[in-house]
Order: C-alpha cells, then sequence, then structure tokens
C-alpha cells in the first residue's frame, strides 16, 4: 500500500500522552533528555514519564502498545517488515474478565521522578529500508488506561486501587489512549 504524506516541518521529540504524561525517544547511555535523531542500526529506547508528584497508573496491552510508521524524505511510507506489521497492529478495548483474569495487561506507574524505560525496537528491524538516506520515524504510544466519556479520568488514574487488585470499580472504563505522533530523523548509513 502506498500512501503520500507532507513531512512535518520539524520533529517532535517529545509529546504529552495525556496531562501529565509524557512520551519520547532515547538511546541507551545518553542523557535523560529527549533525542530528535538516531541510525537505523541502534536500539531505540523509550520513556513514559510523569509530570506530577502524583503516581499515574497505567497498564500496557499484550501487544500493539506502539504504532509506528517511517517515511521517506518524499513523504512516502518506507513498507514494515513482517516484525514490524506484527508490532504495531492495533490492539482490541480489554474486557474486564482479561482485565482480571489475566497478566497480560500488567500495571505500570509512573510520576515526576520515576519513569518507564524500556528497549522499543531498531528501526531496521522494523522496515525494509533499501536505500542510505535521512528519514522521518513517527511512533504513538497506545496505553490501556480508564476512560470517561471516551476521554482519560485522571483521577482514577492516580488512585492504584483502580488499576490494580481484582476488584476494581473501573474495569469495564478501560480504553486506548493513543499519543500525538512524536517525529524523529532516522539516519540510515
Amino acid at each position: 500500500m502506498f500512501v503520500l504524506r507532507v513531512p512535518a516541518s520539524q520533529t517532535s521529540n517529545a509529546v504529552s500522552i495525556t496531562t501529565n504524561l509524557v512520551f519520547y525517544l532515547k538511546t541507551l547511555g545518553t542523557s535523560v533528555d529527549p533525542e530528535s535523531q538516531f541510525k537505523s542500526d541502534q536500539v531505540i529506547n523509550y520513556t513514559i514519564r510523569g509530570t506530577s508528584t502524583n503516581e499515574i497508573y497505567y497498564r500496557h496491552f499484550p501487544f500493539g502498545n506502539f504504532d509506528c510508521h517511517l517515511f521517506k524524505e518524499d513523504g512516502s511510507e518506507v513498507p514494515k517488515t513482517k516484525t514490524g506489521l506484527d508490532f504495531s497492529r492495533t490492539p482490541s478495548k480489554p474486557t474486564k474478565e482479561e482485565l482480571e483474569s489475566t497478566r497480560q495487561f500488567y500495571p505500570y506507574s509512573v510520576n515526576n521522578t520515576s519513569s518507564e524505560y524500556r528497549p522499543l525496537f531498531r528501526v531496521d528491524d522494523m522496515f525494509t529500508i533499501t536505500n542510505k538516506g535521512i528519514y522521518e520515524l513517527e511512533v504513538r504510544a497506545r496505553l490501556c488506561v480508564i476512560m470517561t466519556n471516551n476521554m482519560p479520568d485522571l483521577n482514577a488514574m492516580i488512585d492504584a486501587r483502580n488499576v490494580t487488585g481484582r476488584s476494581y470499580s473501573f474495569a469495564n472504563d478501560f480504553g486506548i489512549l493513543t499519543s500525538p505522533p512524536l517525529r524523529v530523523k532516522v539516519v540510515k548509513e
């Protein structure tokens, strides 16, 4: 499938997922700050960080926690590998039974002094890049959070009892929260 899009005028190496949650990319061993350029063969790590002193609780999906696309300089999309297609498929809204009975939707929490920092992927593993050059990587984070009227419910997200345990009252209200697109440059040498 060919998708043509106009490239963004500038990179956005950190985006707010919702109130008090920020998502950005970096490499291992660098400062804690977001980075705006990566090599296609290096492991890119993601960070989800809170911006307040309150713990913010959320869950990850068993798959599809990130939606990613890579674009050439002309705006055309680079095809994904099988790994890339599997990695970024869209998750389903969890059922109450899935949240209560399985360990697939593992809970996390972050605040302004703690963050979730994990390897995301190597661009070369996710996309079929055939030419050297500079590309634009677009990534959106997807989190499983408590929603009210299709919006994240921050009051519920700061109460651990609502996100952990077997008898939380918001189990039917979890939904998919998708961040705005984060855009960084990728260099293929």
